[in-house]
């Protein structure tokens, strides 16, 4: 039989782990809550873009680039987003999984950019070509993007790379978050509406404008380059607040499941104590009637 001031020890430990783990949930919960709001105000703000992306495609082909400078076998980069918690490692995995199992064989030619640093470790050890990183803050801020998309634009001008893919985790409620890998560059028309359905938006869906007048400076070819710079970025801003707010719901349905099995055990030791001392009463009750009886 169990030692009742071990069991009561236990109780004690159980309890303060659910306070922490209480705790933890709580904040993962109002950081979700925050950054649902930003994925909200981003397809507000890309509802507006593509207003302005109907008027300029009328002028300027974004999705056309030049077949003639460009070689398929140059190198590809890989952009990941990850995070920097060690917390609920699975929805980290699939993603390093989905990637091995696509360019295991062709990785000598395949570059890696990852998003928060902790993780340029891990594919370094595995033998990556790592190029490049970048940290986000919590707020995930437009402006911490600009590495990145800095990063993109030297190579592009370079003509560095024939494929640039962003793997990320595409947040779509607390209970369902779906591994996503988007083509960056070549970027083509149906990759493009591909994402946009993700966000549940559509280009036909918009009003039609046709009183508005493009004037195209320096020239279509740099106005083109710029433009789609500025698509790449907001792509990636994308992939960077979905990822991380699918971070924090599974971080949030982990503390929940965790302060749950805090609360399964608690019965368990809860009956386990009460049977100890009712044990150990009886064995006292029994030793005595047991002493009087020898007595008389």
């Amino acid at each position: 039989m169990a030692n009742l001031k071990q069991v009561r020890t236990r109780i004690k430990s159980v309890k303060n782990l659910q306070k922490i783990v209480k705790a933890l949930e709580i904040v993962s919960t109002v950081k979700l809550q925050k950054l649902k709001w930003v994925i909200v105000s981003y397809k507000d703000f890309m509802q507006s873009f593509l207003e302005v992306l109907k008027v300029v495609i009328k002028e300027v082909n974004l999705f056309d680039f030049d077949e003639k400078s460009w070689d398929p076998k140059w190198r590809r980069l890989l952009i990941v987003v990850t995070w920097d918690k060690w917390l609920c490692w699975s929805i980290n995995s699939r993603i390093f999984k989905r990637m091995e199992k696509n360019y295991w064989q062709a990785k000598d030619n395949v570059d890696i950019f990852v998003i928060w640093k902790k993780w340029v470790e891990y594919f370094v050890r595995n033998w990556w070509n790592v190029v490049g990183s970048a940290i986000i803050s919590d707020k995930v801020l437009l402006a911490e993007i600009n590495p990145i998309s800095a990063f993109i634009k030297e190579a592009l001008e370079a003509k560095k790379y024939s494929k640039i893919k962003v793997y990320f985790n595409f947040y779509k409620t607390t209970m369902n978050q779906v591994l996503t890998r988007f083509k960056l560059y070549p970027l083509d028309e149906e990759s493009f509406e591909s994402f946009l359905e993700n966000l549940w938006l559509k280009m036909d869906l918009l009003e039609d404008i046709n009183d508005k007048y493009l004037m195209v400076e320096p020239d279509i070819d740099t106005f083109r380059f710029d433009f789609m710079q500025l698509l790449i970025r907001t792509i990636i801003f994308s992939a960077v607040i979905h990822n991380k707010t699918t971070e924090y719901a599974a971080r949030m349905m982990a503390m929940k499941n965790a302060k749950d099995n805090c609360n399964d055990l608690l019965v368990n030791l809860n009956l386990l104590y009460n049977k100890t001392r009712q044990y150990k009463i009886t064995q006292e009750i029994t030793e005595i009637v047991s002493a009087s009886t020898a007595i008389d």
